[in-house]
């Protein structure tokens, strides 16, 4: 699942002052040479507590039993079960977790973007393959991969690069099939069959495509999207445009057709189907509640708790769960009330 925009640290964020103060637009307000106010040097650092994950991916395991999330240059590994933290692994900014036990993240090293593949039981890896190059692109996590996501068999890898161009690889990553006529990629989501995979892009309407071959098969009405789902029924797909205006607006599509089916006056963030029901999970830019929206019967139920706006949301037959920087994971049950909060990443 995906990064977007800006990524923020877990735990503490170390923040390098040049010789800025503290103003919105960067400037400084201080004499010639200034010192950004209270005696901070340049190239000080300044710890700013309280922040845990960047809250932009996260995957749930096949079974259900584990949710892996970005945590600054780590996945961390929950218990589904109590909420414990089991395990931290090295990796990057995106996560998916595929069928076939394997999970998926990226690396930015020596101006190489590469896609990972780890053994969930160890998290060792296992397969690697250079996306593309950015040379303009220090290592760490920023500037990687924008998405990831997993044929529903395991069986192939779908990547949005920081390029925007969209790959896929099988899961051993050993070739890869570029897919054409997508604009500035940004999202990823395969139909339950495996056979087609959408794509989201900033400046262009949401695009099909065949999983083989890469060629487009057919795209959706309406402006550019950032985010993208498909639910498992294979009887729709969802977006979420970019809009933060009154056009925003988070959209339902039959997904033979491409019509449109339905729309929720909503800035949808991220989305996420809810297995087994005509329901869809989304986090709303800049809100604090999750919304499940069941459109087939007009019912929008609220996830109310967080205290910081949730980013990457995930949703099982009888959970939700969601993650925000500075909140961590939240836990719901199909029918709300509060949330449960899950151990902290340290």
């Amino acid at each position: 699942m995906r990064l977007r925009r800006a990524r923020l640290a877990s735990a503490a964020v170390l923040l390098v002052l040049a010789g800025c103060s503290s103003s919105q637009d960067g400037r400084d307000e201080g004499s010639a040479g200034g010192g950004g106010g209270q005696g901070a040097e340049q190239g000080d650092l300044v710890e700013v507590p309280g922040v845990l994950l960047d809250g932009d991916a996260a995957a749930l395991s096949p079974d259900g039993a584990r949710l892996a999330v970005t945590c600054d240059g780590r996945l961390c590994v929950w218990s589904t079960a109590d909420g414990s933290l089991q395990e931290q692994w090295d990796g990057g900014a995106v996560v998916a977790w595929g069928a076939a036990d394997r999970v998926a993240t990226d690396r930015v090293e020596d101006g190489s973007v590469d896609v990972v593949v780890l053994d969930p039981t160890t998290g060792r890896e296992v397969a690697a393959a250079e996306a593309h190059r950015a040379e303009d692109v220090q290592d760490g996590t920023g500037g990687g991969l924008r998405d990831l996501a997993f044929a529903p068999d395991g069986s192939t890898l779908a990547g949005v690069g920081g390029d925007g161009v969209v790959r896929l690889w099988p899961a051993d990553l050993a070739d890869v099939v570029e897919v054409t006529g997508t604009g500035d990629g940004v999202a990823v989501a395969f139909s339950p069959d495996g056979e087609r995979v959408a794509v989201a892009s900033s400046d262009a309407a949401v695009s099909v495509h065949d999983a083989a071959t890469g060629e487009p098969v057919g795209s959706l009405a309406g402006p550019a999207q950032g985010d993208v789902a498909w639910s498992d029924d294979g009887a729709s797909i969802a977006t979420a445009s970019f809009a933060l205006d009154d056009a925003a607006a988070t959209t339902v599509w039959d997904a033979d057709s491409y019509d449109e089916v339905a729309t929720l006056p909503r800035a949808g963030h991220h989305l996420a189907f809810t297995p087994g029901s005509d329901a869809l999970v989304l986090s709303a830019k800049d809100q604090l509640d999750v919304v499940r929206w069941d459109w087939a019967g007009d019912d929008v139920r609220t996830f109310a708790g967080a205290t910081d706006p949730p980013r990457a949301v995930v949703a099982s037959a009888d959970r939700v769960y969601a993650v925000s920087p500075r909140d961590g994971v939240l836990a719901w049950d199909g029918d709300g009330g509060e949330p449960t909060v899950f151990e902290p990443a340290e």
